[in-house]
């Protein structure tokens, strides 16, 4: 008997009633029942796809006809109770049904997975067993968005009081969500989070860590006997590129298991398909895997191209299992049109580059009416005192319209994402793949004009990822939402826009590759600190080779059967340990001491901001090795790039807020052409002129600009710079500062923008400057210091701020980091 395949199904007559299903046509009764007995055979075959196939249908009938009897039936025997939940509250309203004994045996079953009202699948419960089960070994979690990775967390720490537990995650955002989300989880005696190297101390008995690589990195260098008991590496997928923000995550995780060989690590990703792919070079751990395989979504895969040439008029729906496309009869003018017409309650609008999504959430505006909302006229009123009521973003959000990237400021992002929670009427997101790293949003209907991530395109595993994130679960199963098993068909709509979309972009062949169930996925490592990287001659060898020594460097002994470089000097030590990596730090280390000190004898210690970029330029950036990637950096080489920085760094030592930045940068590009001979401005992605042998268009003509570019200008790059100074430049004054070269008072200021030492404890708690310099200046009664001269904010604070109508976004950092009245 041949094997059943999909591909042989395909060419039968089940294509045709599959097809009249997809398409929600009115269909036969013999047709229904036929469908229904493949639905049957196909839930019992042993391959994956095929059985997913007989859900999907199963699915789809039911919502289209009302009928959940059959999904009843498998969602019980499949372990998906949450769906099992929702169709037995359907049937409590038939009177007939609510009195079947199957019925109430099958309520009380359910009732078994039920935790804080929230009902678990199988898989999930099983999940928190295993992590439970195994805390003190390493493993890997693989398990789609939604699973409750994050509760996990919140478990772990919550059940191990007595250990020392460190969640490592890859950005600031996510960083603050972590933070906030164990404050607020009712943990006995949790203390402080250290969320910053500076807020731990060794007589602190502090349980709880979440930091960046980075920020770890930094710690581990600080305190040689500080280690851990329990490690998560969250959205662990990361550790398989091969940049050097994951090298030095990689480097940071052997650092920890050498200090401790009992350390048990927990990878957390949404997609692996080796949990074996993590596994680190010197690190002695081979993990454990847990692989959620459970199907409850099935999504509708719909494209639309409005691009001239390729403007069919014909709205597709794509079938991953078939391979098949189906003509849809909905017509639309342009894409703006259709996302109106398609669109739900709340809207995810995925691009690429971060000019091209302001671009087009200004004309989606343009599109729509607007809103009345107080919420969304509180935080213009915000945005406009904060920055400049011709910031952009307030003219879409008066639109019921957001945008969110990474050139808007960290709090400013958080603070939107809670208004697109809170507001009703805030229906679109334009966003990036910020998105693609924790960010949980009420998502129920995606929009994508730009499959891209990056220079390349969004991976299958990163788009899967990507669709996971619509129609999370507690969005799904909430009852406080009306629990809808409609939400379970997410649909995903790829456009093509003229101006948006590349002119190149095959949004068919987008989705055959990327979704298409015959397909088979990979991991692909180029990290050369993991042993799934095959390291080849030539530079990755290269790459390899420092890495190794670098790592042998930062925890002398880890590196076994092989000799490694070392440095001779301390400024050697700290450009390691400050992970310089566009140095070659065992050719140059000798040269770079040999600057510094020649500087300190002739000018004695740095103490301005001018000084301090010029012997950045002279000791580090002119050391640089042409074969290493420097980026941005390498600007610095240029006087006039020198002096803007200085200049920057001058008006953050003078407390200038976002809006006195934004007017002396219009200033400054005022005075450009006069004082520069040109009207060229560097402005990076959000330029769109190339200058004299540039391969980019990097550069505005500013004398072309009106003052709302301007203004929309001044604000991203406000951002930007900010992060170039604090992630790509402070590093150099870390080395210098850790040679003795800075005034300790310079660097007190240019590090914290202030020499008090109670507002320097507060940023290093997390709390911005500004906020801190609000609750100590005005808030001094609910500002202490306890019995360990550590500083203690009452959280009773909050409401006395509302009543002094301080700012919302000072209120909403305030609740960041103080438990109080849920957000």
């Amino acid at each position: 008997m041949q094997e059943l395949t999909i591909k042989e199904l395909s060419k039968t007559r089940f294509k045709d009633i599959y097809m009249a299903l997809l398409r929600e046509s009115q269909m036969l009764d013999e047709d229904i029942i036929k469908l229904l007995a493949i639905a049957v055979l196909l839930l019992n075959h042993k391959t994956p796809e095929i059985r997913h196939l007989g859900y999907r249908i199963i699915l789809f009938y039911g919502n289209l006809t009302g009928r959940y009897e059959p999904l009843y039936d498998v969602a019980v025997n499949s372990g998906l109770l949450p769906v099992t939940a929702v169709i037995g509250n359907l049937f409590e309203k038939n009177e007939r049904l609510s009195k079947s004994f199957i019925q109430n045996i099958v309520g009380s079953y359910v009732d078994t997975f039920r935790d804080q009202g929230i009902v678990l699948t199988e898989q999930q419960d099983a999940l928190r067993t295993f992590i439970q089960d195994e805390y003190e070994n390493s493993s890997v979690v693989i398990a789609p968005t939604s699973y409750g990775k994050s509760e996990l967390i919140i478990r772990s720490v919550k059940e191990n009081p007595y250990k020392r537990i460190l969640i490592l995650v890859p950005s600031k955002a996510l960083l603050a969500q972590t933070k906030k989300r164990l404050i607020y989880a009712d943990i006995p005696e949790l203390g402080k989070v250290v969320t910053h190297p500076e807020m731990y101390s060794p007589e602190r008995n502090n349980r709880a860590f979440v930091l960046t690589q980075e920020r770890l990195s930094r710690l581990l260098n600080e305190y040689p006997p500080l280690k851990f008991d329990m490690v998560f590496v969250d959205e662990a997928h990361n550790l398989l590129q091969g940049d050097s923000r994951n090298e030095l995550l990689a480097t940071v995780l052997c650092i920890l298991g050498a200090r401790n060989p009992h350390t048990s690590f927990k990878f957390l990703t949404p997609f692996l398909c080796n949990e074996l792919s993590v596994r680190v070079r010197y690190l002695d751990m081979t993990p454990k895997g847990f692989r959620v395989d459970e199907y409850i979504k099935s999504e509708r895969f719909y494209v639309r191209d409005f691009r001239t040439g390729k403007n069919d008029g014909k709205l597709k729906l794509y079938d991953h299992f078939l391979n098949q496309w189906l003509e849809i009869d909905r017509k639309y003018k342009d894409c703006f049109d259709l996302i109106k017409g398609e669109s739900l309650t709340k809207n995810i609008i995925y691009g690429n580059t971060k000019k091209r999504i302001e671009q087009f959430a200004l004309k989606l505006a343009d599109n729509l009416p607007d809103i009345d909302c107080p919420l969304v006229k509180k935080a213009c009123d915000e945005l406009e005192n904060a920055f400049d009521k011709r910031y952009r973003l307030i003219s879409c959000l008066r639109k019921g319209v957001m945008y969110h990237h990474g050139s808007i400021p960290d709090t400013v992002r958080l603070y939107l994402e809670n208004l697109f929670h809170q507001s009703k009427a805030m229906k679109y997101l334009v966003c990036n793949s910020t998105l693609l790293e924790g960010v949980n949003l009420p998502i129920e209907r995606l929009f994508i004009f730009d499959y891209s991530k990056g220079r390349g395109n969004l991976t299958p595993s990163q788009f899967k990822n990507l669709i996971g994130r619509v129609n999370r679960f507690s969005d799904v199963f909430s009852l406080e939402a009306g629990a809808t098993l409609k939400k379970l068909e997410s649909s995903i709509y790829l456009l093509g826009a003229d101006g948006f979309t590349n002119k190149k972009s095959n949004l068919l062949q987008f989705y055959e590759k990327s979704v298409n169930v015959s397909k088979v996925d990979r991991d692909s490592a180029s990290n050369v600190l993991l042993e799934a990287t095959t390291i080849v001659d030539g530079e990755m060898a290269e790459r390899h080779r420092d890495a190794v020594a670098r790592l042998e460097n930062l925890q002398p002994g880890v590196v076994t059967g092989q000799e490694c470089k070392r440095v001779k000097t301390q400024v050697g030590r700290l450009l390691i340990a400050n992970s310089v990596s566009e140095i070659d730090v065992f050719a140059s280390e000798n040269k770079i001491d040999e600057s510094i000190n020649t500087s300190l004898l002739i000018d004695g210690l740095i103490d301005n901001a001018d000084r301090l970029l010029l012997e950045i330029k002279n000791c580090f950036i002119d050391k640089f090795d042409d074969k290493r990637k420097h980026g941005d950096l390498i600007r610095l080489q240029n006087k006039a790039t020198v002096d803007f920085y200085a200049m920057f760094l001058d008006w953050r030592l003078k407390h200038y807020s976002a809006k006195q930045i934004i007017k002396s940068t219009l200033k400054y590009w005022r005075e450009f052409p006069e004082k520069k001979g040109t009207d060229f401005v560097y402005v990076s992605s959000w330029g769109d002129t190339k200058y004299k042998d540039s391969h980019h268009p990097y550069w505005v003509r500013i004398s072309t600009k009106n003052d709302a570019d301007k203004v929309n200008l001044a604000i991203v790059r406000l951002k930007e710079e900010d992060d170039f100074f604090d992630n790509r430049i402070f590093k150099f004054v870390e080395v210098l500062n850790g040679v003795g070269a800075i005034d300790p008072i310079f660097y007190k200021r240019i590090k914290y923008g202030t020499t008090d030492d109670a507002k320097i404890k507060l940023i290093r708690e997390g709390y911005s400057r500004g906020l801190a310099e609000l609750l100590l200046d005005r808030y001094t009664p609910y500002v202490r210091h306890d019995n360990n001269e550590e500083i203690q904010v009452d959280s009773r604070v909050i409401e006395l701020m509302r009543e002094n109508e301080e700012s919302d976004l000072f209120i909403f950092e305030a609740k960041m980091n103080l438990k109080t009245a849920p957000l």
